[in-house]
């Protein structure tokens, strides 16, 4: 594991912990963690490293809003490709 591998997980887990206080209550707490992980590999190489924090917070949290807007019926999960 590379330091810049090692903050990246401490940034993805500090956001993860900022949008689960955010979003208890409302989402479950797997569904936030998948949210936040498949954000990270979605900016991954797409970011420069230093901006990760801030991507991932404000992606994840947008993504985790349309979640929340979704009809009920609309949020049947399709299991994920990778």
């Amino acid at each position: 594991m590379t330091v810049r591998s090692h903050r990246a997980d401490d940034v993805v887990d500090e956001v993860g912990v900022w949008l689960a206080g955010e979003f208890a209550g409302r989402l479950p707490a797997s569904e936030i963690d998948r949210v936040v992980r498949t954000t990270r590999l979605d900016l991954e190489e797409s970011i420069a490293p230093e901006e990760l924090g801030e991507m991932l917070h404000r992606l994840g949290r947008a993504r985790l809003q349309r979640i929340l807007h979704l009809p009920p019926a609309a949020r049947v999960r399709i299991p994920q490709a990778r």
